[in-house]
């Protein structure tokens, strides 16, 4: 019984740490890229309809907000809380910290997020000739 109380913690915690990985220190969703290779946190304006992307490394970057440049000339959001999906391409706008060529930061517009909709979607993109994807849902 002892072990079976045991595991059921563990697996608390375990959950816990895993959820509190889907929200970004600007409190937008993250989706992840690779093996934790990146983390991407989506922020929506949803009074102009405006949406930046913040760029982190690993678990341990995103739960510092050290962000990550990236060599990406640009980046794709596909929104799936409107139907059809709205795809929106997302530019860079690079921080000031962030090396030439390189960016942490991609915004975009589009009045889908507009909404008091949960949002859910995909943020795809090229990390030098590196294809990545990943998922982001709002809880």
């Amino acid at each position: 019984m002892r072990a079976l109380l045991a595991v059921a913690l563990l697996a608390g915690v375990s959950m816990a740490r895993e959820d509190d990985d889907h929200l970004g220190p600007h409190k937008g969703p993250v989706a992840e890229w690779g093996e934790e290779e990146y983390h991407l946190e989506v922020v929506a304006d949803r009074k102009t309809g405006d949406v930046t992307v913040y760029v982190y490394g690993d678990h341990k970057d995103l739960h510092k907000g050290k962000t990550a440049a990236i060599d990406s000339k640009s980046l794709i959001l596909s929104l799936k809380t409107t139907n059809p999906a709205t795809t929106v391409k997302l530019e860079p706008k690079p921080a000031k910290d962030d090396p030439s060529g390189r960016s942490s930061v991609f915004v975009g517009k589009n009045a889908a997020f507009k909404t008091d909709k949960k949002l859910t979607g995909t943020v795809g993109g090229k990390v030098g000739s590196k294809p990545y994807t990943g998922d982001f849902k709002e809880k």
